[in-house]
């Protein structure tokens, strides 16, 4: 009897642990949330080429990805000759996973990855500007680029639209903008 009851126990303890391990890892997954930010979907790698080669990168360009996950957009940037690229991702997992992605493909000198919300991106100096992100953000994000982004700087979103900017450019659910005016 004390034998089963001691596996029973154990048992227990182990699906507990389990619970916690597999919230921790969800949550993980959607810690962006929790920041104003969006889950972790990754580009396929149809539509990741689509919107680099929408991008018409340049040489002098400097891109920006705002929720760059696991560093695709920044990698394939500088295979496409940007000059440099940046990314901003809140989870810590993924800043990790595309920083060895970036040393792996012998690009850590061009590619800079910071753990922190998009949010509280400089964006200044960008000239090209990546985005996969929610719908109910597109707003404030285009206030932010109105804001900050030099002008005859690009944004390209894949799948969702800004509310009022009208794109340059669309092939199915890749828009592409030019920013125009600095608001102040």
């Amino acid at each position: 009897m004390g034998s089963v009851i001691a596996i029973l126990l154990f048992g227990s303890i182990v699906v507990i642990l389990l619970c916690f391990a597999s919230m921790f890892w969800f949550g993980g997954l959607l810690l962006p949330l929790f920041f104003k930010g969006g889950p972790f979907v990754p580009s396929s790698n149809k539509r990741t080429q689509t919107m680099i080669r929408l991008a018409n990168i340049k040489p002098t360009d400097r891109v920006v990805d705002l929720g760059s996950g696991e560093g695709k957009f920044l990698v394939e940037a500088i295979r496409a000759g940007a000059q440099s690229a940046e990314g901003y991702e809140i989870h810590p997992g993924l800043v990790v996973y595309s920083r060895l992605r970036a040393k792996l493909n012998k690009m850590q000198n061009k590619i800079k990855i910071h753990q922190r919300s998009f949010w509280k991106a400089d964006v200044s100096n960008a000239t090209i500007v990546f985005l996969y992100q929610l719908p109910d953000h597109m707003q404030k994000l285009q206030d932010k680029l109105e804001k900050e982004l030099p002008i005859g700087a690009r944004v390209i979103s894949n799948t969702f639209s800004f509310p009022t900017w009208l794109p340059i450019k669309q092939e199915e659910k890749t828009y592409v903008y030019e920013q125009t005016k600095k608001e102040r």
